[in-house]
């Protein structure tokens, strides 16, 4: 099979229709009958110039010629359906058109016959623009209007999404084939690398062209905590099912603690231990599973480890409140003893400026992070899309960014209603486990 990457659109605007910078490949076959000489130059494309771009498989076409014959193939490309369209509909449903990439295969025909055949697949790919909208019913809807219009259709559901199969007549003949394939995708925490941050495939792997210069202003990053998981909260379920990587911050012994865990976990979210330790102002209550100064290490060391284990999707930890515990030399260096010795990471969200964090976890030889800015002090909509816009302008300027917001409402309306302003900026989202320092 000879494969051609058509078309690349990447759709990162905020206006309307399939929006953004275009990048397009163009390559036209002729419908008429055209001298093997073509298909030879074809081959030869494809051998050098696509190749290095990474844009072909290896072709598959097998013509038993002989030296100085000219055959005449005919060309045949089934009719499919104009999808270029539809942009505004899916916007319509609320959806915003992210990423659209065509690809087209030369196919030998029957074996009796000297045609060969054109048949196209198209990758959309989609960002939800609320949590309570489903692919399925936008796929339903325009799967109707396609039988309305004659369309011979299979609809299958896929990992991410769902792929529309058109088959039509091969022109000249009654045959029926597989014309069109359209993989209509959801975008989520589990693929956003692949279709936002740029990967591309080598040797069947995804590789990352610019991983060499991720948290530098070319390529800047923005790791997001989501702190106080474990409680029940209306805004669960939106920043569950919200597009883009979060890292979550789960609160241990908590009714809720372990199912958000879970849930968070399996929607391609990164989960760490929202630890708590105390504070300087002794009225907050630290809930269950709290460190206070003063344990003896041995205590600090089975709590910690009893709360860890609770969460087993836990890869690292951060602090909930603890002004007093990591501005204290002592018991950090018991807490980092067990975040290395379970090979975790540490992330340091900066409620005190007196914190020792950085400085113990560099003598104990732990990865860890720090904070940078929380974006939801104030709990109106507006102002912690502010702070986020700022964290932001702070990846864009020194190539990397983090933020701590919570479970609330308010942070998830902002986060939702930032999408398309994420995805205009260049800064791409990661868990918090790829912005860690490791000396």
């Amino acid at each position: 099979m000879y494969v051609l990457k058509m078309d690349f659109l990447r759709v990162c605007g905020t206006n309307g229709g399939l929006r953004g910078s275009e990048t397009v490949t163009q390559f036209r076959l002729d419908e008429q009958k055209t001298s093997i000489t073509v298909l030879m130059v074809v081959l030869a494309l494809s051998s050098l110039g696509f190749a290095v771009l990474g844009l072909v498989l290896v072709p598959d076409l097998s013509l038993d010629l002989d030296p100085g014959l000219n055959i005449q193939l005919e060309v045949a490309r089934p009719e499919v359906p104009d999808l270029s369209h539809l942009g505004d509909v899916w916007i319509d449903m609320g959806f915003v058109p992210l990423q659209r990439e065509q690809v087209y295969n030369v196919q030998r025909g029957s074996s009796q016959s000297n045609q060969v055949l054109v048949q196209g697949q198209e990758t959309l790919v989609l960002v939800p623009e609320r949590h309570d909208i489903r692919l399925s019913t936008a796929v339903l809807r325009l799967s109707g209007l396609f039988l309305e219009e004659g369309w011979m259709i299979q609809l299958e559901a896929t990992e991410h999404g769902y792929t529309i199969g058109f088959w039509s007549r091969v022109p000249g003949s009654e045959e029926r084939v597989l014309a069109y394939e359209w993989h209509i995708v959801l975008l989520n925490p589990q693929n956003y690398d692949y279709y936002y941050g740029g990967l591309i495939s080598v040797m069947g792997q995804p590789f990352d062209p610019k991983g060499f210069i991720k948290g530098t202003p070319e390529a800047p990053v923005l790791a997001l905590i989501i702190d106080d998981w474990g409680y029940s909260t209306v805004a669960a379920d939106p920043l569950i099912a919200y597009p883009l990587p979060l890292t979550m911050a789960v609160l241990p012994q908590l009714d809720l603690s372990q199912e958000a865990s879970e849930r968070l976990y399996a929607a391609g979210h990164e989960v760490i231990l929202h630890q708590p330790m105390e504070a300087l102002d002794t009225s907050l209550d630290l809930g269950p599973g709290g460190i206070i100064k003063g344990m003896d290490s041995s205590e600090v060391k089975d709590l910690l480890k009893e709360n860890l284990a609770s969460l087993p999707v836990a890869v690292g930890l951060n602090n909930h409140m603890g002004s007093v515990i990591t501005a204290d030399h002592e018991t950090m260096t018991t807490v980092l003893d067990v975040v290395k010795e379970l090979g975790l990471f540490f992330v340091d969200s900066r409620t005190s400026t007196d914190s020792v964090v950085a400085e113990v976890a560099r003598q104990v030889g732990v990865p860890f992070g720090v904070n940078n800015l929380f974006i939801d002090n104030e709990s109106d909509v507006e102002r912690i899309k502010a702070q986020i816009r700022a964290g932001l302008a702070l990846a864009q300027n020194r190539g990397h960014a983090v933020m701590i917001g919570h479970v609330r409402p308010a942070t998830a309306d902002a986060l939702w209603e930032m999408i398309p302003e994420f995805l205009d900026s260049g800064v791409q989202l990661v868990p918090i486990s790829g912005l860690l320092y490791n000396e």
